[in-house]
């Protein structure tokens, strides 16, 4: 009863935060999948019927679309470079199903991901106006993620790594063979933990904020926990970079005391999880494995290897690419490193676009931290969506593909976006002769 009560609490509260506020649904993009596990793990009819969550989502997101749509006209009049370039990419990696080498995974996985695609890296970019809607976002993205931690660690059940989820088969089903208990997917709800701690630690370097300090502190040591649970490495791994970038974009670290400040939280953040190891139960072969580590990797390599020998062996496929999806046909699964993915399946075409895409980010990245010298406030939440975008980039190196990095795109489109909010401020421009005031003064000839 608590979890299902908990569960449409937080979705009540960004369905009625994003009428109020419409950048409160991209928090609700943000959290979907730890929202979603929470709620199969907490009700067993939540559990029968998992795409609830995604359709009210989508929904909520379509709905601060069109009121933006509302507000601001034309969405996409004027589109950033990395959006046009990533949507180049996938127009292409749609094209290259024609000679992909295993069709009907390809076509299925499209299948599968387009709700993914469109809600997450097509709409929920366009709620945001500017950075002060952004922080907005990262804000409830913190709290309601966090208490999604809080819930998980705390009330959770769990399976191996994975909150346990018992399902039945719908009423009159002619396959009702009595529950069946799977495992949610421990890398997505770890993810969540990620996004936390970049979003909470971020908050919690920045002065002025006492309350939401407190709250982003209490919120930490279970996002934490959370990966720690899932034995999600690579979640702890890439946050650690993640966080450097949203601290050094957020607050310009310059001097010794910048530095011994980052340095203190580096070591608040290793405190929390030494104390989140006591709140779950830690699989130590995840964490102390070092010889599996090092197998994961060199098997994900091996894998991608594998890819890009078969695209060489190919005469065309070294330049267009062995087709989308060719990797189920190779490998039965993708080979987890995104870049590799793309360069062996989408060709040099696919792959000039996909760096175009981080180069484009990156710059907007560079020139929105420069327009924003001397602000405070909207610097921390562009410090926060660098830091995520690095760290679903790094992610999407270790367990994605290009269908399955939406993220990655999403924050892409949102640094290109608010780096054309930034240059199209009135208050931004280079004044002109025209808009120069002129002084009158009195004619002394008369």
């Amino acid at each position: 009863m608590l979890g299902t009560f908990t569960y449409l609490a937080v979705l009540l509260a960004v369905i009625v935060g994003s009428v109020l506020r419409p950048p409160i649904a991209l928090a609700g993009v943000l959290i979907l999948f730890g929202l979603k596990q929470w709620g199969q793990n907490a009700s067993p009819w939540l559990a029968q019927y998992p795409l609830l969550t995604n359709v009210a989502i989508g929904v909520v997101t379509l709905v601060a679309v069109l009121r933006a749509a509302f507000k601001r006209g034309c969405l996409f009049c004027s589109m950033p470079p990395a959006e046009i370039c990533a949507i180049g990419l996938f127009l292409y990696a749609l094209v290259t199903l024609t000679w992909s080498l295993d069709l009907e995974s390809g076509l299925a996985n499209w299948v599968y991901v387009a709700p993914y695609l469109i809600v997450v890296v097509l709409m929920a970019p366009l709620v945001v106006d500017d950075l002060e809607g952004l922080r907005t976002t990262f804000v409830w993205t913190a709290l309601l993620g966090g208490g999604l931690c809080f819930l998980a660690v705390v009330f959770g059940t769990w399976g191996y790594r994975g909150l346990a989820v018992t399902q039945t088969a719908p009423i009159g089903s002619l396959l009702d063979r009595g529950p069946q208990i799977f495992e949610t997917n421990p890398l997505a709800l770890a993810s969540l933990g990620g996004t936390v701690m970049v979003a909470g630690s971020t908050f919690l370097l920045e002065r002025r904020a006492t309350l939401l300090r407190v709250l982003a502190a209490c919120a930490l040591p279970f996002a934490l926990a959370v990966i720690i649970r899932s034995g999600s490495r690579g979640q702890l791994v890439a946050a650690l970079p993640a966080l450097f970038l949203a601290a050094s974009v957020a607050f310009k670290l310059r001097g010794f005391r910048s530095w011994a400040v980052l340095g203190l939280l580096s070591m608040l953040i290793v405190g929390m999880g030494w104390w989140a190891t006591s709140l779950v139960e830690v699989n130590k072969s995840r964490w102390l494995g070092s010889e599996l580590a090092e197998g994961d990797v060199e098997g994900r390599f091996e894998m991608a290897a594998a890819v890009l020998d078969a695209a060489v062996t190919h005469p065309l496929a070294m330049f267009i690419g062995l087709g989308n999806s060719s990797s189920f046909k190779l490998l039965g699964i993708y080979p987890h490193i995104t870049i590799l993915e793309v360069l062996a399946e989408e060709g040099l075409p696919g792959i000039a676009l996909y760096l175009a895409v981080l180069f484009y980010a990156a710059r907007s990245v560079r020139r929105a931290a420069r327009a924003l010298t001397d602000e405070p406030r909207p610097r921390v939440a562009l410090g926060i969506l660098a830091g995520l975008f690095l760290y679903e980039l790094l992610l999407s190196w270790k367990q994605g593909s290009l269908l399955g990095s939406q993220f990655v795109f999403c924050f892409a489109f949102l640094l290109g976006r608010l780096e054309l909010a930034l240059n199209a401020a009135p208050h931004r421009r280079p004044a002109t002769l025209e808009q120069v005031p002129v002084r009158a003064f009195p004619n002394l000839l008369t």
